[in-house]
């Protein structure tokens, strides 16, 4: 009875996920590897369900229908097939159920399915990627909105005077506005993950989380102190950007190796694979036999993959640790999907062909993302410079004549015989000067943290890689705020 009822609930449409295509694509990827051992199709079904990717959901109903209520393969791959939530799997179930009805080689045919599904995900990738390049043109638009909006409440300040309520909800509005754009890079940009857990990564990965931990905390508690001493801003900011500097710098590097150890991995399947093939040897002494010179990033965790596999440790954890320990979410995944289709019986040559193509599909794809989010980036810090400077610009253009204006008003003496006048900048109060510069720099430190997070979100890469980005946002904001005040005083003494 609880069987039919769990039956009957994983057969409803409602209860499926939608697979995204690069699902999909690892879906088959899987599939294919594990049916060229020549196994059963019911246990090519079985390991199809225990896939990591949202697509399991839906061979795990097939197989319930199989095993439960007595539907052979190619009718309950119809009927599930008919409940898919995703187009692109039920077009995949419709196909292959015609193809075990057809009698066509499950192998052979999931191979075909496997190559067509990588052509759809590679169209949809640079689909996205169009998309992705015109909503970063529209987010440097975004920018120069939002800090016009302070350029026109420093100089409306000028002219008359304003309402802090109002200067403050403007301020407040930019700042939502600069969320919103970056929430649009999060959305339009590729949906994928590219690292490991840190903490079970790379040993770079690792130092980066480590030094995150320790350096984050006391960055934030040392900037709020300094500031509360009333420390020069522009100061504070730099000191900021050194503190977090280092976590930046080997997060980028870690992140850098991490995709040349993804583009080196497909090369490495392949020779693997042709190696203990041809040499009829096991995966663990076909390792001993390659050049790893050709591995040059990746030689050092296959060097460590040898050692363990040779000193009799168990092969499916000491796969699983390689695939963790190179940092990179792409090889833990593909690396599982090897070995697992090579213990069960498959031929490592073709084994490692079906996934070297995958990962270089992936590699291949995720490169070009960077080409992207390079040339962004280089924007974007420009850009922040630009804004940074402007803003600072203004506001020490107003401090300055409400200073002159201020030297050269009238005595009170001299006021009291004189109707009532309002002079703009020079009613300006001390307070409300520091009030203007408070929201100035308010302003430039969110325009800092939203342009590193737009960065970030449009590369993709390791996310502790933002605070390269942050310490360069922050350290040109502070180089602003300690020279552009100094040029201003220059030009209007002059």
């Amino acid at each position: 009875m609880n069987s039919s009822r769990s039956s009957q609930k994983r057969d409803d449409k409602s209860s499926f996920k939608p697979v995204a295509p690069f699902q999909m694509f690892y879906q088959l990827t899987y599939m294919s590897a594990m049916a060229a051992s020549g196994i059963s199709r019911s246990k090519v079904f079985q390991i199809a369900a225990r896939s990591e990717s949202p697509a399991a959901q839906y061979f795990a109903a097939v197989n319930t229908l199989v095993d439960e209520f007595r539907y052979d393969y190619a009718d309950a791959c119809r009927r599930v097939g008919i409940k898919a939530a995703s187009d692109n799997m039920k077009s995949f179930l419709l196909r292959l159920s015609d193809a075990l009805r057809s009698g066509e080689p499950l192998a052979d045919f999931l191979a075909r399915e496997a190559e067509v599904q990588s052509q759809e995900y590679e169209n949809k990738y640079e689909r996205d990627l169009e998309g992705l390049k015109q909503w970063t043109n529209a987010f440097s638009s975004i920018v120069i909105s939002t800090a016009l909006i302070i350029i026109i409440q420093l100089v409306t300040a000028m002219i008359y005077s304003t309402d802090p309520k109002s200067i403050s909800g403007m301020v407040f509005a930019g700042i939502l506005m600069g969320a919103f754009s970056v929430w649009i890079i999060y959305r339009s940009a590729p949906r994928e993950t590219m690292t490991v857990n840190p903490s079970q990564g790379a040993p770079e990965q690792k130092k980066a989380l480590r030094l995150f931990k320790m350096i984050a905390p006391v960055t934030l508690m040392m900037a709020m102190a300094l500031y509360i001493l009333n420390l020069n801003p522009g100061y504070i900011l730099i000191m900021a950007a050194i503190c977090v500097l280092p976590i930046g710098v080997i997060s980028f590097r870690s992140d850098r190796k991490t995709a040349k150890k993804d583009e080196e991995f497909s090369t490495f399947l392949r020779s693997a694979g042709g190696m203990a093939t041809s040499t009829g040897t096991t995966l663990k002494q076909a390792l001993t036999r390659i050049d790893l010179s050709s591995f040059p990033t990746l030689e050092p965790d296959i060097d460590r993959l040898s050692k363990r596999l040779l000193a009799l440790v168990d092969p499916e954890v000491c796969w699983h640790r390689f695939g963790l320990e190179t940092g990179s979410k792409l090889i833990s995944e593909v690396v599982d999907i090897f070995y697992g289709a090579v213990k069960i019986g498959g031929d490592p040559e073709r084994v490692g062909y079906l996934c070297s193509l995958f990962t270089a599909k992936t590699s291949q794809l995720r490169a070009r993302r960077r080409m992207t989010a390079s040339t962004f980036s280089a924007l974007t810090t420009v850009m922040q410079a630009v804004v940074a400077g402007l803003m600072v610009f203004v506001l020490s253009i107003v401090q300055s004549f409400a200073l002159m204006v201020k030297e050269l008003m009238p005595t009170a003496e001299e006021m009291a015989n004189r109707p009532a006048m309002s002079l703009g900048m020079a009613e300006f109060t001390p307070e409300q000067l520091q009030f203007l510069a408070l929201i100035t720099l308010v302003m430039i430190i969110a325009q800092a943290l939203v342009n590193a997070a737009a960065i970030i979100f449009c590369d993709g890469g390791y996310r502790l890689k933002v605070f390269l980005y942050m310490a360069l946002t922050l350290f040109i904001s502070g180089l602003s705020l300690l020279f552009v005040p100094v040029m201003v005083s220059g030009i209007l003494k002059n």
